[in-house]
């Protein structure tokens, strides 16, 4: 599904991504481990087009996507859910999903696509009708998560989905991923949360001043000594 070679990106003189690869299949979920600061965001934005890459490939669907504008990227099934969830806090619920599907021209199937969304978070539902910005953290970031989904991705681009969340919300959250994987869609996860992200992920890439030192399979990383230690706290 997606196949990311040898990426590097820069800000200015400051190289952020060094020679990054990894590759996501078909209901898969990969996480990116790091800490702040550790190129996590910066790969998923260069992914979704919002960051150009000095080098490297990007390939989505079997065909390199590396200069395509980001709303050829969302049209084809390449779908970031932001750091910070960004939602319109003046819009309603409602109104929040519906941008997600600003792009599709299937209008007709919008309206089982929100039923879709509302029968995973039913919280938004009860909510459809109530200003995003009302809402706490945890029902914001479902709301992210659900604008995503309206767009009918195929790969799902995840950037911190439980930052500033409670520990209850945030298992939730890994539940939600694993099910939105099992029902087909593929998963990058970018998060400091070790034991969230890999619990959830079934391989993982940890990423230490923009280059990836270890990748493997997540419960066999989770019982390295050196991903206990720098990311589990045991």
């Amino acid at each position: 599904m997606l196949e990311v070679t040898q990426l590097n990106v820069s800000y200015g003189k400051q190289k952020v991504l060094r020679n990054v690869s990894f590759s996501l299949q078909e209901r898969e979920v990969v996480a990116l481990i790091g800490s702040n600061a550790a190129g996590k965001s910066t790969t998923l934005r260069t992914i979704a087009g919002l960051k150009k890459a000095d080098s490297g490939g990007i390939g989505f669907g079997g065909k390199d996507v590396s200069e395509l504008p980001t709303v050829e990227r969302v049209q084809s099934g390449l779908v970031l859910v932001p750091e910070g969830r960004q939602i319109f806090p003046r819009l309603t619920v409602h109104e929040n999903l519906l941008m997600g599907a600003y792009h599709r021209a299937d209008r007709d199937h919008v309206d089982d696509d929100l039923e879709r969304i509302f029968t995973m978070f039913p919280r938004l539902r009860e909510r459809r009708v109530q200003r995003a910005g009302s809402m706490s953290g945890g029902e914001q970031q479902m709301l992210a998560i659900g604008r995503g989904l309206m767009s009918r991705p195929k790969v799902m681009l995840l950037d911190e989905p439980t930052l500033g969340l409670a520990p209850i919300i945030i298992e939730e959250l890994g539940v939600i991923v694993r099910n939105l994987a099992r029902e087909g869609l593929a998963i990058l996860l970018a998060e400091q949360n070790a034991m969230m992200a890999l619990g959830c992920a079934d391989r993982a890439c940890i990423l230490q001043s923009g280059s990836i030192v270890m990748n493997g399979d997540a419960r066999q990383l989770s019982e390295t000594p050196e991903v206990k230690q720098m990311y589990l706290g045991t």
